[in-house]
This record gives C-alpha cells, structure tokens and sequence, in this order.
C-alpha cells in the first residue's frame, strides 16, 4: 500500500513527496482480572490502567522507501509526520476495537541518541467503536531524525487493558521535502 504524491500538506512543499511506510504485525497483550475472567468489558472504569508503553518502538527507514528509490543524494530538507493509521486485524478478539485506548502520543527518536524523543502524532480523545484509527501529524519537522537509516517511532497511551490479546497493523504517512 504505496503512494506518491506532489506537494505536500505542510506549507506547500515544493517537490514535496508523499512516502507511505508499513506497520507490520503488532501485539497489545491482552489482561483479564481474575473477578472479570470470562465476562471482560473493556469500557468499565477502574479495570487498571494501561502501560504507557506498550506499543513496541517501530523503525523506520524513509531513504529506503519505494518513492525515494532512483533519487541521486538523498537529503531531506523537511520532513512531517502526515498521519499514523493502525487497524485491529486477525487473530484479535472478533468484535475487539480500539475502545480500550483514551488517548495515544506518538513520539520519533534515533535509537541511542541522547536527545529526547519529539512529539509528531496525537490522537485525544480515540473515538469509540472503532477498528482503524488515524492519528494525525502534529507538523513537526523532523528531518533530523528522519535523515539517519533508522528511526523509531514509540507511543505514550493512556486507557484500560484490553481483554485479550490486540494485533493491528497500519502505515505511517510521511510528506518529504528534497534538497
């Protein structure tokens, strides 16, 4: 699921480019109180709270997307963070959504670095009764970050455990501005 696209959203990107990379398989561990087992409802306040951490760092690699294969020196003059789309997909509970989440932070780091991690995507509220969400930039350029191989992105979630076990996958949508 790959696109490419001319000018991006931020200020009007002159050769701007729409990169789109994939966000593979990821697991939110499922927790089921002892008085609850059986009959888990993820919506009934005072359940405990959730990690905030417990979406596991993603790397990403934007010099090594399709849309920016072929291009001579790559170096990027500005890049934003344009959405982040998860979607609950099998082997989830049927009928699981992301109900269980209140609010999700995304932050983008280089592994290692000493530097804090910038703040480039935020969903508050997470609407109720939804299999997809989308999680929108938060127009930040971090071309910094995005220059070196590799960067992750990490999440801060407020919320309730859900009952078993969450697998999702999504795309993060970058737009990028050449040299």
């Amino acid at each position: 699921m790959l696109s490419v696209a001319c000018g991006g959203d931020h200020g009007g990107l002159l050769g701007g480019i729409g990169v789109t990379l994939p966000i593979h398989d990821q697991t939110i561990p499922g927790f089921t109180p002892q008085a609850l087992q059986g009959t888990c409802v993820v919506n009934i306040p005072g359940t405990g709270s959730i990690s905030t951490d417990i979406l596991t760092p993603i790397s990403f690699n934007i010099k090594a997307s399709d849309e920016l294969k072929g291009q001579a020196a790559i170096g990027f003059a500005k890049v934003f963070v344009d959405k982040i789309t998860l979607t609950i997909i099998p082997p989830s509970q049927s009928g699981q959504t992301w109900d269980f989440l209140d609010s999700v932070k995304l932050f983008a780091s280089v592994a290692g670095s000493s530097d804090p991690p910038v703040l480039v995507a935020e969903l508050d509220p997470v609407p109720r009764g939804q299999t997809t969400i989308v999680i929108p930039g938060k127009d930040v350029d971090i071309s910094d970050i995005a220059s070196h191989d590799q960067f992750q992105v990490t999440g801060q979630v407020s919320g309730r455990p859900p009952c078993a076990d969450v697998h999702f996958d999504g795309d993060a949508k970058f737009d990028v501005s050449l040299f």
